[in-house]
């Protein structure tokens, strides 16, 4: 669908830096934006974690004032072990649809333990 003068794109791009965790698994960092910072089991996870953790991020923003995401190679990782800087796609339409599923999810099971009580 083809956006009308003034809209803003469906999908945003942000650098994330994925470092792999002692323990196993991986901690994500948004540079460009303060505190958004996530983990995940597998890259995975953590890669799904951290649009969730943008869409978090992004909550109350309107999408004009979203902050400017700063190319991967603009980013200084090496003050971080075994960790590697991506482009991670953030579609706002998305992240609100799970959201919406996510709480459909939520009331039914509140429903159903409802109905066994």
């Amino acid at each position: 669908c083809l956006r009308k003068k003034g809209e803003y794109p469906l999908k945003h791009y942000y650098p994330a830096v994925f470092e792999k965790a002692e323990e196993g698994g991986y901690t994500v960092l948004v540079p460009d934006m303060p505190g958004c910072i996530t983990e995940g089991d597998t890259l995975e996870q953590a890669m799904w974690m951290v649009q969730d953790a943008i869409g978090c991020w992004l909550n109350d923003v309107e999408e004009k004032d979203y902050p400017k995401a700063r190319g991967v190679n603009d980013i200084d990782a090496s003050g971080y072990k075994d960790s590697f800087v991506t482009l991670v796609e953030f579609d706002r339409h998305i992240y609100e649809e799970r959201c919406r599923m996510i709480a459909i999810a939520r009331a039914k099971v509140k429903e159903e333990l409802e109905g066994i009580a």
